[in-house]
């Protein structure tokens, strides 16, 4: 008997040994132009019970930003923990102007002896995985994407080759720094030609779940960083894709629907509307909400609810048009911070960014980064702990041909269009103009109607294209139009965060605003100062 007791308590140490070197876990849920209203408890109109309860239980820093506030430089910020202007591969460096001002848009990559934060992670004893929508460039040693040959998502031939298209991107990810790659989508579904002329330009939500969920059943006995970015609440309309079958995936259709791992789409749908959601548009936040509920569930079923962070950001907004801008609606986002008995819950209002993201992980998790690895973010566990902490006084954003710094209850925006830009011809400008218009009325009939030519061809904060892309333009040309129009070609904003959110009045001109002015200038110049390239009169060299 004395021998069993003293068997049983030798093997109740030793467990107790292992499970206090248990290294933690982390997850990183990271959206896609999810408005404010499909957040429930920020504005009360979507059902998503389960990021409530995260917000509630958890740390809601209500004071986060995108620094680049469309999808793929955001997602390289949040990957490498640095401003997208650092970017170096060759696709970036091809757009930045003759006098040296980088231009952040949809050309970033992850070069491949660049750091992320997996890639520590893997070398540092972890497993890690990657689920939903990368948009971050692929390798291509491993080959190119194939053309489907029919548009029938369940011919054998198509499948085939859209399951070849999958493992190409897969690999390339994997290079990245991560040992699973599952459920992805190389970028938007409704950008992607095989996608879409296979009807499978969907959200195949189920399908991406279950990667996820497979990826933390295999490694429960393991330490693991998931990094999910689901393609929700991006175009195409979830709503509708709500409404489609659920078989269609990016591998073809399925054989079968995948069930079991979250509620039926019907389901959504009903709980949606019985929670009083009139909005078909803020289904998708429902939909999105089981699945954060499925993860936290499966870590429950592990038992590694309490070992396990989970770090909650969108990539950027989408109010007012704000989207590709550093205007509030594109970059001010929610960050979420969850793990029980170590996040302190409650609000916090210290400026936080997805360049955070990647040094949070790390002193999470006990982990100093490579020398060679430059971190522009700063770890939000000692805001997270709610311990006092010296913190920043301001944040840099960065878009296009704008700059902008948040500080305090103001922000600074400066719109530079390059010399090289203006120095064009007329005429050479115009012309360019009028091709991307053709495009634009093609792909979009109803603006032949509303938008017609610029007789300047200027260039839009973006500096796609004289005159405005697609994109820009539906930042300026909504209706009604955006609160920031009418400030929209000022070369310096400035604007009054707490009395004027939307920033709809620019105090720049203004000579009761003058010094605090000239005070935003300066932290602007401070942080350029910081960054690759030039930016006009505030950073000439």
């Amino acid at each position: 008997m004395k021998r069993q007791i003293i068997l049983a308590v030798l093997a109740s140490l030793c467990f107790a040994v292992k499970a206090a070197e248990r290294k933690p876990n982390v997850i990183v849920l990271y959206t896609d132009d999810q408005k404010m209203d499909s957040f429930g408890f920020i504005r009360g109109k979507a059902h998503t019970p389960n990021i409530d309860r995260l917000a509630k239980t958890g740390a809601y820093f209500s004071n986060a930003y995108a620094s680049s506030s469309v999808c793929s430089p955001s997602r390289y910020s949040c990957l490498t923990g640095q401003y997208a202007s650092r970017c170096n591969t060759e696709n970036f460096h091809e757009s930045t102007s003759a006098e040296g001002m980088t231009k952040v848009l949809w050309n970033m990559g992850i070069g491949d002896d660049e750091w992320t934060f997996a890639k520590v992670m893997q070398q540092n004893g972890y497993k890690t995985g990657m689920v939903g929508k990368w948009h971050v460039g692929h390798g291509s040693k491993y080959g190119h994407r194939k053309q489907v040959p029919n548009s029938d998502p369940s011919d054998p031939a198509t499948k085939a080759v859209l399951r070849y298209n999958q493992e190409i991107v897969c690999k390339g990810i994997a290079d990245k720094g991560f040992d699973f790659v599952g459920g992805v989508y190389a970028g938007n579904p409704n950008d992607d030609k095989q996608l879409i002329k296979t009807g499978c330009n969907t959200h195949a939500v189920e399908w991406q779940t279950k990667h996820a969920l497979d990826f933390i059943e295999q490694n429960k006995n393991e330490p693991f960083v998931l990094y999910y970015a689901s393609t929700l609440l991006h175009v195409p309309f979830p709503h509708e894709s709500l409404k489609g079958d659920p078989r269609l995936s990016p591998l073809g259709l399925l054989d079968e629907p995948i069930t079991g791992i979250l509620p039926s789409r019907e389901d959504v749908i009903r709980r949606a509307k019985e929670a009083g959601v009139t909005n078909e548009k803020l289904w998708g936040a429902t939909w999105l909400d089981d699945v954060v509920g499925a993860l936290q569930q499966k870590l429950a079923d592990l038992g590694l609810e309490d070992d396990t962070l989970i770090l909650y950001f969108n990539d950027n907004g989408t109010d007012d048009s704000g989207k590709g801008s550093c205007y509030q609606g594109g970059a001010h986002v929610p960050m979420l911070a969850y793990l029980p008995g170590v996040v302190q819950p409650g609000e916090r209002t210290e400026l936080v960014s997805n360049i955070d993201i990647a040094p949070t992980i790390f002193e999470m998790c006990g982990i100093a980064p490579p020398a060679t690895m430059h971190l522009d973010g700063k770890s939000i566990m000692p805001l997270a702990r709610n311990e006092k902490t010296e913190w920043r006084d301001s944040l840099y954003l960065e878009i296009g041909l704008t700059r902008a710094v948040v500080s305090g209850d103001f922000k600074y925006l400066a719109f530079r269009v390059p010399e090289s830009y203006t120095n064009r011809p007329l005429e050479e400008r115009m012309e360019e103009h009028r091709i991307n218009m053709e495009k634009i009325y093609k792909q979009h009939p109803w603006t032949k109607e509303k938008w017609t030519l610029d007789p300047e061809a200027k260039y839009l904060q973006m500096g796609m294209s004289p005159g405005g892309d697609a994109m820009e333009r539906f930042q300026i040309m909504t209706w009604p139009p955006a609160p920031f129009v009418k400030n929209y070609f000022d070369p310096d904003q400035l604007y009054d965060l707490k009395r004027d959110p939307r920033e709809t009045t620019n105090l720049a001109s203004n000579p009761e605003y003058a010094a605090k002015l000239e005070k935003m200038q300066g932290k602007l110049k401070k942080l350029l100062a910081d960054v690759p390239g030039t930016f006009a009169d505030l950073k000439p060299e």
